[in-house]
């Protein structure tokens, strides 16, 4: 068996990888190495891997049995501690192979840890936690990212055309009333092209700073459609605004600054959860970024006199 198994990584330069393209620097932060190993299907990815010196995609689908998307994406996690070669089998780099070593001394103790922090979370992260941190929607953005460009499309263009109608103006997460007087197309126009382009500096913005605080300029690509979940919370109160003037056109606009704070303070979190999981970094430190984001956004408001609420 210990033979078999050094005869399949003895292949490696026969399955084109060179040493230097086993040797990742390592310079990856603690949070993405505990990251890669902190979900059970990375850690049978590793565990496969290790094990057989080699793998395949088809491999993994088989033993994991688990959808495409998914495993993708686990991979994508991973990249630090995988590497696939010109026959598109995966191998692990010098810190994958350490990771290994890693998870197999310590398989049980790794194993038990998780479960707890499973059991943890599933005691603090009930239901009503997940449904308020779209969980279940973050895991499909995550997964499917080429299906799910359409949908952030949607979601923004939706912002624009309800912004219009409710006579607003969107600059990132903060709201302002628009200047009366324009025909409301002006409006629809406008607006549709000022959240498009206030949701890429949210991206600019969001990718320079991590790569100042973080260090890190990984994945930015999807920042393109998971940001725009940040941006659901804008849209639910853009509703619940337009659907209160006609059912009660008198309400105090008190009522709707209060409730614009709240789902500001959801949005805020939403995008900390966003950087999490792009950036492979813990909540706390995404969280962070998402406070520095919305209050210099706050302050550049206030210096510019631009009385956005």
């Amino acid at each position: 068996m210990m033979e078999n198994k050094e005869n399949k990584k003895s292949n490696l330069n026969s399955n084109n990888i060179k040493k230097e393209d086993k040797d990742i620097p390592l310079d990856i932060t603690e949070d993405q190495f505990y990251v890669a190993l902190g979900h059970e299907i990375r850690r049978k990815i590793l565990k496969i891997i290790g094990d057989n010196g080699i793998s395949s995609f088809s491999h993994f689908k088989k033993q994991i049995q688990s959808s495409t998307g998914t495993i993708y994406h686990h991979l994508e996690v991973m990249k630090e501690l995988i590497i696939q070669d010109k026959k598109k089998k995966y191998h692990l780099t010098n810190l994958g192979e350490h990771a290994y070593q890693i998870l197999s001394n310590n398989i049980e103790s790794i194993e038990i840890v998780a479960k707890q922090d499973e059991k943890t979370e599933f005691n603090k992260e009930n239901r009503l936690y997940d449904y308020f941190l779209l969980k279940k929607l973050f895991d499909y953005f995550s997964s499917n990212t080429n299906k799910t460009f359409l949908i952030s499309f949607g979601i923004l263009l939706l912002i624009g055309v309800l912004s219009g109608i409710n006579n607003l103006q969107i600059f990132l997460f903060f709201i302002r009333q628009a200047q009366v007087g324009e025909p409301l197309y002006y409006y629809f126009i406008m607006d549709a092209i000022t959240i498009f382009i206030s949701y890429f500096i949210l991206i600019t913005t969001t990718e320079i700073l991590s790569y100042f605080i973080f260090n890190n300029h990984n994945n930015w690509k999807k920042f393109l459609n998971i940001l725009s979940i940040p941006y659901i919370p804008i849209l639910i109160y853009l509703g619940i605004y337009a659907i209160s003037n006609l059912v009660f056109p008198t309400i105090n606009p008190l009522f709707f600054d209060i409730l614009l704070l709240l789902f500001q303070v959801w949005s805020m979190i939403l995008l900390a959860k966003a950087i999490s999981i792009v950036k492979l970094v813990k909540f706390e430190r995404g969280l962070l970024l998402a406070i520095l984001i919305d209050y210099g956004t706050f302050m550049i408001m206030l210096i510019m006199n631009n009385p956005y609420r």
